[in-house]
């Protein structure tokens, strides 16, 4: 994609998202952290783009989907987006969202996650990018305001990183395996049966998914599961139709799997999560 500058501020970012920001790039600012916040309706889309400073982003309430060229990352009430200075990447508000961000400036780079990740969101620092949007986008750095900054800026690299990241090839024939099954993710047919819709080997398919994916064939479409389990739970899908939409055969296997890489029962989650929005 080829991004225009915007002739009033210098901005190369796309115009969704400088409409978003309210016309603000945090890229111009020298403050160590600027913090936004907006509202987006279900199915918004915010095309692909890059910030010099890092990115958290997390929702209030809603649910998001954060695209790079190495994979997908799901963001859900509770868990916040890390996103380094320099990758591209688009958002899908897959849900009516409230959404806040904090940009950090890149002098902070060295003591922030150096990937793409989506961190456990403590309430402290749920609060500490609230304020700072309340703050706004000038402050004293040396006063109380810039004293929460960087008590922000510090607690980003004390969250703990959550197994809610697809990764994504980059051969054609992989990813248009992995596009198809991410529409169905129900499809239960082995890696031998997808060889001649994709045009591929069996072998080369193995050797693609572990060496562009870091995962196996299996391993990746369960993890697929768990993303999609985790999009459809904020659709408000019942565990029993996300179970049998996603090809288990009962509710008891799928919640094993889900139980294994989240931490908590699917029921839990839901609960945990619809309280965390009220």
């Amino acid at each position: 994609m080829t991004l225009s500058k915007n002739m009033l501020t210098g901005s190369t970012l796309p115009d969704d998202i400088l409409q978003a920001l309210k016309g603000m790039d945090p890229d111009f600012s020298e403050q160590s952290v600027v913090a936004h916040g907006a509202d987006f309706p279900s199915r918004q889309s915010m095309l692909v783009h890059s910030h010099k400073r890092g990115q958290l982003i997390f929702v209030l309430s809603g649910s998001m989907r954060v695209e790079t060229e190495g994979g997908i990352w799901i963001t859900t009430p509770g868990r916040a987006c890390w996103i380094p200075g320099g990758i591209e990447h688009g958002v899908i508000y897959t849900k009516a969202s409230k959404s806040r961000a904090a940009y950090i400036h890149e002098r902070f780079g060295a003591q922030l996650p150096n990937k793409c990740c989506v961190l456990q969101l403590s309430g402290l620092l749920r609060e500490l990018v609230v304020t700072a949007v309340d703050i706004g986008l000038t402050y004293d750095e040396s006063g109380p305001a810039g004293r929460i900054m960087q008590v922000l800026i510090d607690q980003i690299s004390r969250q703990r990183e959550t197994p809610v990241f697809l990764p994504e090839g980059k051969d054609h024939r992989l990813r248009r395996l992995t596009a198809l099954l991410y529409e169905n993710p129900g499809d239960t047919r082995s890696l031998d049966d997808w060889c001649q819709l994709v045009g591929a080997s069996t072998r080369t398919l193995t050797r693609l998914f572990l060496n562009e994916t870091g995962m196996t064939f299996s391993a990746w479409r369960q993890q697929l599961c768990l993303i999609r389990a985790l999009e459809m739970m904020e659709e408000g899908q019942s565990i029993t139709q996300i179970a049998f939409a996603l090809g288990y055969g009962s509710t008891s296997s799928f919640s094993t799997m889900f139980t294994r890489a989240m931490g908590e029962p699917p029921t839990v989650y839901v609960s945990r999560n619809e309280s965390s929005t009220v």
